[in-house]
C-alpha cells in the first residue's frame, strides 16, 4: 500500500470520526428535558460535534449510556462514574437540582435545619430530598411517587411544606387548580450537575469543557436558563408567591 493511500484512509478515518452523530440520552421529563437539551445543543454547536439528543425513562437513560449502547448522559451529580464506571465526566456544571420550599404560609425556611418542627413531604427516590429530610428529623416525614400528590397533601393540611426540585415543582403547579402557596426563590440547597460521555469518547472531553465554558462566560447559559424558568413561573403567577428572601 503506498504512503499517498495510506494517507488518505488516515484522513477520511478522522473526518468520519469527526462526523459522527454522538446520541446524548437524557432521563428527565418534559418540560425539564428540553431546558437540557436547549443547553446541550449550544455546546455541541460550539464544540462543532453532531448531536442527537434523546429523552428515555430515567434508569434505561444511564444503563444505555454506561453500555455504549448510546455516547453519554444529559446532566448527572459529579460522582456518577463510581456507580457507572464507563462514564467520564465533562467537568462543568449544566444544570443543578434547586431544592425548594413550598408551603401554605410565610415561613421562615432558609436553611435545612428550619425544617425540623414540620411535616415535610419528599419526592421518594429523589436521594438529595430524602437524604435531607433524614439527616434534619422533621416533625414527620412524608414520601409519596409524584408531585401532584404532594401538592394536594400540602393543600389539605396533612403536610406543612414540600421540599423538591423547583422545576418538577413549577412543573407540578402548572397541572393542577390548587392556589395559595408560598415558594422561596432562593433555593435551599442546590446540587450542580454534569454532562457524561462513554470512556470511548474521553478525547473530546476538553472539547466540551471549552464550550460550556464559553456558554457560562458570554451569558448564554444563564439566558437559557434564566429564560426556561420565567416561562414557568409565569404559567403559575396566579398559584404561588414567591418569596425573594
Amino acid at each position: 500500500m503506498s504512503k499517498i493511500t495510506i494517507i488518505f484512509l488516515l484522513t477520511l478515518s478522522i473526518l468520519h470520526a469527526t462526523e459522527h452523530v454522538l446520541t446524548i440520552d437524557s432521563g428527565y421529563s418534559v418540560p425539564e428535558t428540553h431546558l437540557l437539551e436547549s443547553i446541550i445543543k449550544e455546546g455541541f454547536k460550539r464544540a462543532d460535534i453532531p448531536l442527537k439528543y434523546q429523552t428515555l425513562p430515567n434508569q434505561r437513560s444511564l444503563i444505555n449510556a454506561n453500555n455504549g449502547i448510546d455516547d453519554g448522559e444529559a446532566a448527572r451529580i459529579w460522582e456518577l462514574n463510581k456507580f457507572y464506571p464507563n462514564l467520564v465526566r465533562v467537568p462543568v456544571a449544566i444544570h443543578s437540582i434547586d431544592l425548594v420550599v413550598l408551603s401554605r404560609e410565610d415561613l421562615n425556611i432558609k436553611k435545612p435545619s428550619d425544617l425540623k418542627p414540620f411535616n415535610v413531604g419528599v419526592i421518594r427516590g429523589m436521594k438529595i430530598a430524602e437524604q435531607m429530610a433524614e439527616d434534619v428529623n422533621p416533625l414527620s416525614p412524608t414520601k409519596t411517587t409524584d408531585h401532584l400528590t404532594l401538592i394536594k397533601m400540602l393543600s389539605t393540611h396533612r403536610l406543612d411544606v414540600i421540599v423538591t426540585s423547583k422545576i418538577a415543582l413549577l412543573t407540578g403547579l402548572s397541572e393542577t387548580k390548587e392556589k395559595g402557596f408560598f415558594m422561596n426563590s432562593k433555593p435551599l440547597l442546590s446540587r450542580p450537575l454534569y454532562m457524561h460521555l462513554h470512556k470511548k469518547h474521553q478525547a473530546l472531553v476538553p472539547q466540551f469543557e471549552k464550550a460550556f465554558n464559553s456558554m457560562i462566560e458570554d451569558g448564554t447559559y444563564k439566558k437559557i436558563r434564566d429564560n426556561f424558568l420565567q416561562d414557568l413561573e409565569k404559567n403559575i403567577s396566579d398559584s404561588i408567591r414567591m418569596k425573594d428572601d
